[in-house]
């Protein structure tokens, strides 16, 4: 369901499915094992192609779990479908979102 790998500083949590209720409590698991870790984290979305309410607000409370830690949680490899629903809930605003996981990991 979901891949973690672990950098010095930074982990890539790797969702394999969609991001939804289904896949929320996994998801929400692995991003709390990997912020718990490291400073900053990076959801690597190239396989999860749709997203819906329970995994934007998954997202979200990651986000500010991260920041409330002084840390970071990015996005990396959105598909358009994803981009399209953060942009709709100005969340495009919140995430630093990069083209793929090492622009991600560089960045950080």
């Amino acid at each position: 369901m979901t891949a973690v790998s672990n950098d010095t500083d930074t982990a890539v949590v790797t969702p394999l499915t969609d991001i939804d209720a289904a896949a929320a409590d996994l998801l929400r698991e692995a991003l709390a094992e990997a912020l718990s870790a490291h400073r900053h984290v990076v959801v690597d979305l190239h396989a999860a192609a749709h997203i819906d309410s329970a995994g934007l607000s998954l997202l979200v409370r990651a986000y500010n779990d991260a920041k409330g830690r002084g840390g970071t949680l990015s996005l990396a490899a959105p598909s358009r479908y994803v981009i399209t629903v953060l942009h709709t809930m100005k969340l495009h605003q919140v995430f630093p979102m990069y083209p793929d996981v090492e622009t991600a990991v560089r960045t950080v």
